[in-house]
């Protein structure tokens, strides 16, 4: 590799000053031809002209203005569910209905609150927007199947309340003879039974039935107390 080309900015201030090509080459132990030429290819540049265009590093490119806020669209869902709240009185909720999945539709804002739940239980929504969504719907992480079957657990509560209190004995799987109901009702009783020795059972049930019906786990028929 040959050295690296000196740059010579007194040469051209020397030359701008008036000084004569060959004074300049001799004081600087050059030929004058050598100096003439190094004044006609460089002199600009040196005098802040006609330099190279620079080399610029272009980095990642601009995010777009519409994009800039990553929480822009959540916020925006976030307010037609709380205005849909304030309407209805109800959280939204996923219809079989596939005529209404337009955006800004109910489906679409219960599609929204899915999505924001599967990503709150694998740890992947941020921690202030799961903040914004407490704030408007405090239970917004119990998903619409757990609110229908507590809803339908509590009211088959009811039901076994209401039949005790009528026939005075727990419901029993009979063929015959069997009031209206009386042997669906008993089936889910057993199954809260079973659900009890598996150890499946909601602790939550297992306090209401302990509390509303004494001894029910361990007869399958037993007189109710008095």
């Amino acid at each position: 590799m040959g050295k690296p080309r000196r740059i010579h900015p007194e040469w051209v201030m020397m030359a701008d000053a008036g000084i004569p090509v060959d004074v300049i080459a001799h004081l600087n132990d050059r030929s004058p031809r050598y100096v003439g030429e190094y004044l006609a290819r460089h002199a600009e540049t040196v005098r802040g002209g006609l330099a190279p265009p620079p080399l610029v590093l272009h980095g990642p490119r601009p995010r777009p203005a519409s994009l800039s806020d990553p929480d822009r669209r959540f916020r925006a869902r976030l307010e037609e569910f709380e205005a849909f709240l304030a309407t209805h009185g109800r959280r939204p909720h996923l219809s079989s209905d596939t005529t209404g999945r337009s955006k800004g539709t109910e489906w679409a804002l219960a599609h929204w609150l899915t999505i924001a739940r599967s990503a709150d239980r694998h740890g992947r929504l941020a921690e202030h927007r799961a903040r914004w969504l407490d704030r408007v719907l405090p239970s917004w992480r119990v998903d619409d199947r757990s609110i229908e079957y507590e809803a339908q657990w509590r009211q088959n509560l009811v039901q076994l309340l209401v039949f005790i209190d009528v026939h005075g004995h727990h419901p029993v799987k009979r063929q015959r003879d069997s009031e209206p109901g009386e042997r669906q009702l008993a089936r889910w009783f057993s199954e809260q039974r079973q659900a009890l020795r598996d150890g499946s059972l909601d602790p939550q049930h297992r306090f209401w039935l302990d509390r509303q019906v004494p001894g029910w786990a361990q007869t399958r028929a037993s007189p109710r107390p008095t």
